[in-house]
């Protein structure tokens, strides 16, 4: 995680497929991202009783907002990738058959600028937030390891293995309240 935050490279990816949990928030760091378009995304920590990671808890709301992150962080809601462009998630929609040439496509066009300006360029965008981005995964890392161990956790871990719907209303601590 911390290699890929302190890079100091434009990185480029193509998503294609499903990018569930860390495939869509390692996106988050990446300077461009062209998305396949039948990639599915989704954030499903909450539903699975543990916390967002990879910094995403504040690299999600601070691209997005906080009331798209609540969205897609608190609801676990998926989304496909013309929501992800629209959300600022995603550069750019691309047929399934072309993300990847898209991505290479881009890439070379980087590699011919001088590497100088555009090192400097990423170090400079990023800078007003690398420390709040450090911070947050940090406390996601410290609170994960809380929560990975509660009931709620072992509830939802035993009941994707059983292929059922998990049931948090047997933990009081655990409901939420409106």
């Amino acid at each position: 995680m911390e290699a890929l935050v302190n890079f100091d490279k434009p990185i480029v990816a193509a998503v294609h497929g499903a990018a569930i949990g860390g495939g869509t928030t390692m996106l988050t760091h990446c300077d461009f991202i062209y998305a396949g378009e039948s990639t599915r995304f989704q954030m499903p920590f909450i539903n699975l009783a543990v916390v967002p990671e990879f910094g995403s808890s504040c690299s999600v709301p601070s691209r997005i907002g906080h009331i798209r992150a609540a969205e897609l962080i608190l609801l676990g809601s998926p989304f496909d990738a013309r929501r992800a462009v629209e959300l600022g998630l995603a550069t750019q929609v691309i047929s399934d058959k072309d993300v990847l040439a898209t991505a290479a496509e881009t890439a070379g066009k980087l590699a011919a600028k001088p590497a100088g300006a555009l090192q400097a360029s990423k170090r400079l965008m990023k800078r007003p937030f690398i420390e709040q981005i450090k911070a947050a995964m940090k406390a996601e890392n410290e609170e994960f390891s809380v929560q990975v161990r509660s009931d709620d956790a072992r509830e939802a871990f035993t009941a994707f293995l059983e292929k059922r719907k998990p049931d948090f209303t047997r933990n009081p601590k655990s409901r939420a309240t409106a």
